[in-house]
């Protein structure tokens, strides 16, 4: 079966000490191997038992006493039998070789054995944290269809078992421990998928204080709170990586749950970090079974390991992403998807011929779905030129803002505060077009702004970058969230980076509403949208849809089933359905972008002046925030600017 690594290529031009830098990426999207090459191990004594045994998917539920876990936990244990018939195969199989088992955990860790021998499931229950084991190896792991004989009753007897316990706390590192160790016993790589709703207090390995101070936004400390309070964190992550584990981490929190420190095991083996805060099973149940279903049907290989190989002369340097090096070439990666981005940054630092191509090889190392180990090579080859103007004409606006995402995402992590990236940001744009202006460019008057016909947006997605919630300190936006988007951020590939930072609105009005297609996009700033329509804005992440004080009573009526715009219910996250043609068109554009998305989206209704309205306002990127100025404003300081460095 083919599936797609996304790999993005960034080299460094330096013409002389005294040209500015620039960089140039280079897009490898989706690219079709120029030589896909094969290889079974079988003949190895190291992986031979590996690969006979298929591997085996995990799956670890988390039982709490609160409100909001019960809700979770019965949603979850209702849907399971049939989101697991969504687990993949290779092509041609019939049944999915990927075999699945079940733990619970609050304080103590819970086993369940689904031998189908067995009259009925068992548990075993294991208390003592401090020092994690797998308690039984028979029925543990078990195929879906082995599964099938206790799996349903399990289900009905979890919230049976667990719901009257009244332990308000929880843990979290043994959790992933005792999944990992289950997979090790195995001699398998796998995935472990956590639930979890709530700070991990428990006295048990990982255990976390709350730290959450908005009077730390935009000081020194900030970065303390975007990273991991213990260390132990970061060292299971690791020992997760080694064994070709990835935890995929869905979250339910109704209050701080530090995603720093539980999200970083997920950054490090590959895995997804999925927030459902303030969760509501009658609203958002749906979404997050539907989340999980296409999660959990979504091709993927384990125990991945990535090279880059270049041309003498160039080098990579820079590595940002998803995974575990352990020296300068290798990438580790526990678990690798289509969705997987990996940005290279490549430095010349030696002479290079314009007479030869430089070559780029990308070696990915594998464990398929049936255990097989595979190797697959992407070759690219590209001139070489000196010249500046041929690099502008081959630079990807796209590509150069992703990567600026994931540097400056890390840099804020890294202990540096907003201003300096803000200033830092200014700077490298600014030289870059200098650079264009002043060896690239017509003559012209110097108060006109010249930019290169390929980056002419790159102001705008700067401007975009700074206002994101990722990097601009707001009290607006806590730690948690702002934690999940920086990690979000480092995952993320070029076209889904392009649209958080600039997302799409649409207008809805019936005048524009049309019969099919998607209706007309216009710029993401408050003066575009009109009181007299409704406006649907989404970002890949996020769907509002806003609805002014002058929207006709009809387009009520056949959208919502009211007439007044104070009897739309905010807290609805989906449209009922009515038989007439404004609301089947209205739902079909909904659907359509979600099935876009690599999420179910859940739909936020904003009435125009409520409370919730800033929500919406601090998604219009053009428009000017408290702490920063409009587009125009900051296009105005990029052109001042660039007359400073030329003069």
């Amino acid at each position: 079966s083919f599936w797609v690594c996304n790999v993005h290529v960034l080299y460094l031009l330096r013409k002389n000490s005294k040209t500015c830098l620039l960089k140039l990426h280079i897009v490898y999207l989706y690219f079709l191997s120029i030589l896909r090459i094969f290889f079974d191990f079988n003949t190895c004594t190291s992986y031979l038992y590996v690969f006979k045994i298929p591997i085996m998917w995990w799956s670890v539920k988390h039982v709490h006493v609160l409100i909001p876990s019960v809700l979770l936990v019965q949603a979850l244990t209702s849907n399971i039998s049939a989101v697991l018939k969504n687990l993949p195969r290779e092509q041609g199989q019939e049944k999915s070789p990927i075999r699945v088992g079940f733990i619970t955990y609050n304080t103590q860790l819970h086993f369940y054995n689904l031998n189908p021998a067995l009259a009925q499931p068992s548990m075993m229950v294991q208390p003592d944290m401090s020092e994690v084991f797998v308690p039984l190896v028979d029925g543990f792991l078990v195929t879906l269809e082995e599964a099938q004989a206790h799996l349903k009753t399990l289900m009905e007897i979890i919230p049976q078992l667990h719901g009257a316990e009244k332990k308000g706390e929880s843990m979290f590192v043994p959790a992933v421990q005792a999944g990992c160790a289950a997979l090790k016993a195995a001699n398998r790589p796998g995935k472990v998928l956590m639930f979890h709703s709530t700070l991990p207090t428990a006295p048990a390995p990982g255990q976390l204080k709350m730290r959450e101070d908005k009077k730390l936004l935009n000081t020194e400390k900030e970065a303390t709170l975007l990273v991991p309070a213990d260390p132990i964190y970061e060292k299971v992550a690791r020992e997760c990586v080694d064994a070709g584990v990835a935890v995929d981490l869905f979250l339910f929190p109704h209050s701080y749950v530090d995603v720093a420190s539980v999200g970083k095991i997920s950054t490090v083996t590959g895995g997804l970090i999925q927030r459902y805060p303030m969760f509501r099973a009658d609203v958002d149940g749906e979404r997050f079974i539907q989340d999980l279903a296409m999660h959990i049907a979504q091709p993927c290989v384990f125990d991945a390991v990535l090279r880059m190989r270049t041309t003498e002369g160039i080098r990579p340097v820079e590595f940002c992403g998803s995974f575990m090096m352990q020296n300068s070439t290798d990438m580790e990666i526990a678990c690798l998807t289509p969705d997987t981005c990996v940005t290279v940054e490549i430095k010349h630092d030696d002479k290079l011929n314009e007479d030869y191509l430089a070559y780029f090889q990308v070696a990915l190392l594998y464990t398929s779905f049936s255990g097989q180990r595979k190797l697959r090579l992407h070759n690219l080859a590209l001139p070489v030129s000196n010249s500046l103007s041929e690099l502008f004409k081959a630079a990807d606006v796209d590509t150069i803002t992703n990567s600026l995402t994931k540097e400056f995402g890390k840099a804020l992590v890294l202990n540096r505060q907003y201003k300096q990236l803000r200033e830092a940001l200014i700077a490298r744009v600014s030289n870059s077009l200098a650079c264009y202006r002043q060896n690239c460019a017509a003559p012209s008057q110097p108060g006109q702004l010249i930019l290169p016909e390929t980056l002419k947006l790159l102001p705008l997605y700067s401007h975009c970058l700074l206002r994101s919630p990722a990097l601009l300190p707001s009290v607006d936006v806590g730690f948690d969230e702002k934690s999940n988007l920086l990690q979000r951020l480092s995952m993320m590939g070029v076209v889904h980076s392009e649209l958080f930072l600039y997302p799409r609105l649409y207008n809805l009005n019936t005048s524009t509403l049309g019969n099919e297609g998607m209706p007309p996009v216009i710029r993401s700033s408050y003066e575009r949208i009109r009181e007299s329509g409704a406006h649907l804005l989404e970002n890949g992440l996020v769907m509002i849809l806003w609805v002014g004080q002058n929207t006709p009573s009809k387009w009520l009526q056949d959208v919502f089933g009211v007439t007044v715009l104070d009897q739309v219910d905010p807290t609805l996250g989906n449209l009922q359905p009515f038989d007439n043609p404004t609301s089947i068109r209205v739902r079909g554009i909904i659907d359509a972008i979600r099935s876009r998305r690599k999420q179910h989206l859940r739909l936020n209704i904003v009435r125009q002046k409520d409370k919730t309205e800033h929500i919406f306002m601090q998604f219009l990127v053009e428009d000017k925030t408290d702490q920063g100025t409009n587009y125009t404003d900051f296009l105005i300081s990029i052109h001042r600017e660039i007359r400073n460095i030329l003069s």
